[in-house]
Formats: C-alpha cells, structure tokens, sequence
C-alpha cells in the first residue's frame, strides 16, 4: 500500500443532540406519568389526613394515641409534598406573562430563607448588576426556581457545618441574556452524575431528606421560559483558577418587546 485516504467527521454535535432529545422525550414521558399517580393517590392521602385530625381532637395531647396519630398526620403531610412536587414537575398548571425582575425575586427568596441560612452558617453575598433588564414569564415559578437553587447550595454545604453562598446577575448585552449564578462552596458534583442530576427522583440525600424533584422542577421551569441550566463543579474562575464547590448558571431571554408581555 502506498497511501490511504480517510475522511472523518465530527459528531459531538450530533452525539449532544440526541442526548438532549433522549432526556427531553424520558421527561415528558415520566411527567405524564407522575400527573396521572399524582392525581390518583392525592384523594386519598387527603382522606386520611381529614380522618386522622379529626380523630385527634377526641383524645388528649399527652396520650399515645393522640401522639400515633400526630405521626399519622405528620407522614400525610410529607406525602401531600411529595405529590404536589410531582403536579409541579409534570406542569400541567398553567403560566402567568408577566414582566420579571429577577433581582427583586432574588432578593425576596434571599430573604426568606437568609435566617434558616445563617443558623446553619451559611454566609450569602449578593453581586447583582443594576442594569439587569426585564424578563417575562411567571413570576412565582421563577421564585420557586431561585429557591429551589438557594436551597441545593445550603444542602451541598450542610455536611460540612456551613460555607458561602454566592448570588450574582449580569446582563449579556450581545446574546440578549440574562445571566444568574448561584455559587456555593460545597462539597461539589462528581464528574459521574452530572448527567443524571436533572433527572427526577435522582438525589444524593438520605432517605428522607429530598425527593429528587427540586432540580427536575427547575429544570423545566427554566425550559419552559427558553432559558438553560449550566453546571460547573469544580468553579472554573479567572486565569485559569479552580475553587472547589458547584456553580448553576441560569440563561434567560430579556423581555424583547412590551407586547410579548401582554399576550
């Protein structure tokens, strides 16, 4: 033999679209499922919650019976969660259009939960840009996002007896973009389940501590508004600095033009 010819193609695009078509299509298939099993048991758990609080007011506090039954509520109520993360998940309730002010939803999530955050000494740093233009979707889904992230970094720092939570927004003027990076200092994401934390149910809790659908919720939320979810863990910082902890980066579309907002 005295040549060869070859040609090669790169299909890391191709590879990456048809994980993104994979996962998008495992996502309504598995929300269609938990809106139907939602639906279903939500009835009944409402049964037993009603039954057992009425029960309760025929015994006294300091009884067995009544403490049996406290359990009994306590246990429905965490049910009752669970199935109405799976109603959020599944987003089958509709979403308001409305102008967004990501810093003041940012600051009001901050604020609600800075005191469960500084007893378990987490320290927050706000570096929001003050010429952060409107976006426009719902509200209150978005405030459910920014919650949802505050309280990843808080968990992801627990074990380790607190850290530093770090919001930050910038506006990219070019790309029409509206940047928010929620940065914690804890214990990181391996490199082995990157992939899989978006998926519903996957958490690396305790039992009893999370029902895997935080992300999964947020994830949709911020599809639904044509944005998108980045994760670095470790922190790839200036000049080729590394610091240890995870960083979600959200990207939303800024509001283009008043008349979106009303339709």
């Amino acid at each position: 033999m005295i040549g060869s010819e070859g040609i090669a193609k790169d299909l890391t695009r191709l590879k990456t679209m048809m994980e993104q078509l994979v996962s998008s299509e495992k996502m309504a298939t598995v929300g269609q499922m938990a809106a139907g099993i939602a639906h279903e048991i939500n009835t009944p758990l409402g049964i037993i919650l009603g039954y057992a609080q009425l029960m309760m007011d025929d015994f006294a506090k300091d009884s067995e019976t009544y403490q049996n039954l406290e359990v009994i509520e306590r246990q429905t109520q965490a049910s009752r969660k669970i199935v109405a993360d799976l109603l959020k998940y599944s987003r089958q309730s509709g979403s308001a259009r409305e102008p967004i002010n990501l810093n003041e939803i940012i600051n009001d999530a901050v604020a609600i939960t800075e005191h469960s955050l500084n007893l378990n000494h987490v320290k927050v740093g706000l570096q929001l840009a003050g010429d952060l233009p409107a976006l426009v979707g719902d509200p209150e889904k978005m405030r459910q996002v920014v919650v949802n992230m505050i309280n990843n970094a808080y968990h992801a720092m627990e074990a380790q007896g607190g850290g530093a939570l770090i919001l930050r927004t910038r506006f990219h003027a070019e790309a029409g973009k509206v940047i928010a990076e929620f940065q914690d200092s804890g214990h990181g994401i391996p490199e082995s389940i990157k992939s899989r934390i978006f998926d519903p149910f996957f958490t690396t809790k305790p039992v009893g501590k999370g029902t895997g659908l935080g992300l999964s919720v947020s994830y949709g939320i911020i599809r639904e508004h044509g944005g998108a979810i980045e994760i670095e863990s470790p922190v790839q910082g200036p000049g080729g600095t590394v610091t240890p902890g995870t960083l979600f980066r959200l990207i939303l579309p800024v509001a283009v033009e008043t008349a979106a907002i009303k339709e």
